[in-house]
């Protein structure tokens, strides 16, 4: 008798991960868009309108990541960065004062 313990993923799941899969791509192309757009050093206006699409493309992706592997994700990645980089106190401050 074969063990079941895994479910078929449902129809749910499946939409948030095309929309991530979809926001992924889009984030991609953007990107190689900068990358591009880079290259050929367009004027001003062009630039600024390519690198926020990048940009914000970047946070859909960002956030639509936290949906579909839940805010668990958000709290692992805050936990990383204090880890990397930790709370770092003004010493100085309380040296002045003496």
């Amino acid at each position: 008798m074969a063990d079941q313990s895994q479910s078929p993923p449902t129809r749910g799941m499946f939409i948030r991960r095309l929309i991530l899969g979809i926001a992924f791509v889009f984030a991609l192309l953007a990107c190689v868009a900068v990358g591009v757009a880079y290259l050929t050093k367009p004027s001003l206006a062009v630039w600024t309108v390519v690198v926020t699409i990048a940009a914000i493309s970047l946070e859909v992706l960002f956030w639509s990541a936290a949906g579909v592997f839940g805010w668990s994700f958000l709290a692992k990645r805050r936990a990383t960065l204090q880890r990397w980089f930790g709370k770092r106190r003004n010493t100085d401050a309380g040296d002045a004062a003496s």
